[in-house]
Order: structure tokens, then sequence, then C-alpha cells
């Protein structure tokens, strides 16, 4: 492994090196909380747009009904090894829903 200085390419220490893997493995070690995070940030905006119809004056559909609880099942219904799944986004440029997250639990009704 290497490093630039100045210009230079120098290789790193042992010490570096260390230091690096250690950053890798704590990195990769708090994968799964940080994709949980992300996944119940994504969860409850999607809940706070349909709050709306969940007021007494609205009658929500069942597909609604169920949808809604489908994204607070989420943190239960999937395990760490599904989080990469949850958190796929659409990565062809020519597709109206470039950038959108892709899969089907997150399709509203």
């Amino acid at each position: 492994m290497y490093k630039f200085e100045n210009g230079k390419k120098i290789d790193l220490t042992e010490s570096e090196v260390a230091d690096y893997n250690a950053l890798q493995k704590e990195t990769e070690d708090f994968k799964p909380q940080k994709q949980l995070k992300k996944i119940k940030q994504e969860r409850l905006q999607r809940l706070i747009e349909t709050d709306y119809l969940a007021l007494s004056d609205n009658t929500m559909s069942d597909e609604m009904k169920t949808y809604r609880q489908s994204m607070r099942d989420i943190p239960q219904d999937y395990s760490a090894d599904k989080y990469d799944e949850l958190l796929a986004r659409e990565t062809d440029k020519t597709k109206a829903n470039f950038g959108q997250l892709t899969h089907s639990i997150w399709s509203k009704p």
C-alpha cells in the first residue's frame, strides 16, 4: 500500500497499514447499523407522506393500510443481510426512476 506526499508515491509504514486496516474493519462492522438508520429514515419519510390519509375525516384504502403497516414492519421483517437490497437504487440513467429505491416494499399503492 502507498500514499502520495508532495506528489511522490511513498509506501505506507506497517503502523499506517495497521491503522488503515483497523479503520476498514470498523467501517464494515458498523455498516448494518448505518444501513438500518437509512432504512428507518426512508420509512419515516414515507409514513409522513401518507399520514394525512390516517386522519379521521378520510377513509384509508385497504391497500394503503397494508402499505403503511409494511413500512412499520420493515425492521422486524428484514434482517441485516437484506439491507443492501432494501437500499438498492436504479442506476440506469435512461430510466425515469433513476436514483430511486428499487425494492418493491417502497412502492406506494
